[in-house]
């Protein structure tokens, strides 16, 4: 029998990351062009902002002016980012 576990991490960081730049979920929005329901998602952990696509996670970044390090929480990744400093 093999079990398998998806983990889904809550967007604490990218929360953070927005009310440290003063943003409403709603003007994240509109400067990323992420749907606002879907950035709600990611920051209650209903959606995993860690599996977004990339394009995503850049369009995130650039209205945030940060890094992906700053928003992602997945320790794996985070792991590498730190270690090829991306």
């Amino acid at each position: 029998m093999e079990i398998s576990m998806k983990i889904n991490y809550r967007g604490t960081k990218l929360q953070a990351k927005r009310k440290e730049r003063g943003l409403s979920q709603s003007q994240l929005a509109e400067a990323s062009g992420v749907n606002v329901r879907t950035l709600q998602k990611y920051e209650i952990g209903e959606k995993d902002l860690n599996g977004a696509k990339l394009a995503t996670l850049l369009r995130l970044c650039i209205a945030l002016e940060c890094r992906l390090i700053d928003i992602l929480n997945d320790p794996e990744t985070v792991q590498l980012l730190e270690t090829y400093g991306a």
